[in-house]
C-alpha cells in the first residue's frame, strides 16, 4: 500500500528555487511559479514535427513564444497531465554527439525533450522539466538537458513545451558538449537482497515508512558495505522512486559515518521519527552526483534511526536496477532497549525474503 500524504521537507535553496525533499518515496506535487505568460508575437520554432523549424548547425539559440500555439506533444520527466502549447526544432547531427538542450534563460515554468526520428521515441536523458543547475534563471522551474546523444543519419525533434498550462516566452540554447564517462559502480559486499523494481512494484522489502505497517532493514552492528539498487517506476498512474531504509539504534557520543557511491544522483541521510512514522524526516542528509563516493558523518543521539538511500528526484532516467554501495562506519554499539538475540546476516536477510 502506498502512503498517500507527503511529508515535505525543505532542505535547500538552488538558484531561486526551492527545492523540497522528503524520505517519501512518491512524487510532491509541484507547486508551478510562472512570473511570466509572455505575449504572444509569432516568434517560435514549428507548431508539429511535421513543420518543424530546422537547425543546420551548432551552436544554435532562437527565442520565441508558446502562448499563440497549441498542445500537440508531452512526455512525463517526471511531471504528467502537461496541457501546455508547444514549438518543435529538428536537428540532424552530421557525426555522433553529445548536445547540451537549455530553456534556462526563459520566462515560464518551461520543459523540454527530445524525439528521436519518431514520436514517443525519447533518448535516454533526453527529457527535463526542472534543472536546478540552471544559473541565475530569470524565472523558477526553467529547463535543461546538459547532455543528451545525437547519433548521425538520425533526425532529433526539440519539443519546448510547459508545465500544467504554462506558456511564455523562452529562449532556446543548443550546443555540442563533451559527453560524459558511463557510470559503473563495482561494489564489493553484502547484497541487500531487495528484489529489482518495476512498473506496478509495490515495496514491502525495506520500504522504511512508506510501507504499511513500515518495514525496515535491520542493520547489525559493525562496519559493513551494502550492495543495493534503486530506480523510479510508476505505481497506479503515479512516479515513484525505490527507497531504502537500514534501521539502527546507536547509543550517542560516537560519530557514525555512512558513504554512498551510486550510478544515479543519490540522496541520502539519517532519518529521525521513525518509531511511529507519523511524521520521518531527515536529521541530516546529503546528495552526489553519479559514481561519486560521498560520505555524511554525525554524532546520532541514543534513539532509532534509518539509514535512507534513493534517487535524488523522480527522474525516469533513473532505471529499476541502478546500483550503489553503501558503507557504514562506527555504529559499534546498539542501544535498542528491547532485548534482542544475537544474530547473523544472512539470518536477518532471510527475514526479508
Amino acid at each position: 500500500m502506498k502512503v498517500a500524504t507527503f511529508v515535505i521537507i525543505a532542505l535547500f535553496v538552488m538558484s531561486s528555487a526551492a527545492l523540497a525533499i522528503s524520505p517519501i518515496n512518491a512524487m510532491p506535487v509541484k507547486e508551478s511559479q510562472i512570473n511570466d505568460m509572455g505575449t504572444p508575437d509569432g516568434r517560435e520554432g514549428g507548431e508539429t514535427i511535421a513543420t518543424a523549424w530546422m537547425i543546420y548547425a551548432l551552436p544554435f539559440a532562437d527565442t520565441g513564444n508558446t502562448c499563440d500555439n497549441i498542445d500537440d506533444y508531452d512526455e512525463v520527466c517526471p511531471y504528467t497531465g502537461s496541457t501546455s502549447p508547444d514549438v518543435v526544432y529538428a536537428y540532424e547531427p552530421p557525426y555522433d554527439m553529445c548536445v547540451s538542450v537549455s530553456l534556462c534563460n526563459s520566462y515560464y515554468d518551461t520543459k523540454v525533450y527530445v524525439y528521436e526520428d519518431v514520436v514517443g521515441n525519447v533518448p535516454l536523458d533526453g527529457c527535463n522539466d526542472d534543472n536546478f543547475n540552471c544559473v541565475d534563471p530569470p524565472v523558477s522551474y526553467t529547463s535543461w538537458i546538459e547532455s543528451v546523444v545525437f547519433l548521425a543519419g538520425h533526425t532529433y525533434y526539440i519539443v519546448v513545451d510547459g508545465y500544467g498550462g504554462g506558456c511564455g516566452d523562452y529562449v532556446l540554447e543548443m550546443d555540442e558538449v563533451e559527453c560524459p564517462q558511463p557510470c559503473d559502480v563495482i561494489c564489493v559486499g553484502d547484497p541487500e537482497g531487495e528484489p529489482t523494481c518495476y512498473d506496478g512494484y509495490d515495496d514491502h522489502y525495506n520500504a522504511g515508512c512508506n510501507a504499511t505497517p513500515p518495514i525496515f532493514q535491520i542493520q547489525p552492528v559493525g562496519d559493513t558495505t551494502i550492495c543495493g539498487e534503486s530506480g523510479v517506476f510508476d505505481f497506479d498512474g503515479s512516479t515513484y522512486r525505490d527507497t531504502d531504509w537500514y534501521q539502527i539504534y546507536p547509543c550517542g557520543g560516537v560519530p557514525i559515518s555512512i558513504t554512498v557511491e551510486a550510478e544515479f544522483g543519490v540522496l541520502f541521510g539519517f532519518v529521525e521519527g521513525i518509531d511511529t512514522c507519523v511524521a520521518p524526516a531527515f536529521y541530516s542528509y546529503t546528495t552526489a552526483a553519479e559514481c561519486t563516493p560521498t560520505t555524511l558523518t554525525e554524532y546520532l543521539p541514543c534513539q532509532p534511526f534509518a539509514i535512507f538511500v534513493s534517487t535524488d528526484a523522480w527522474d525516469p532516467a533513473y532505471v529499476c536496477g541502478c546500483e550503489y554501495s553503501l558503507t557504514i562506519e562506527g555504529y559499534t554499539e546498539h542501544c535498542d532497549p528491547t532485548p534482542v538475540e544475537d544474530t547473523t546476516w544472512t539470518t536477518i536477510k532471510a527475514m526479508y525474503r
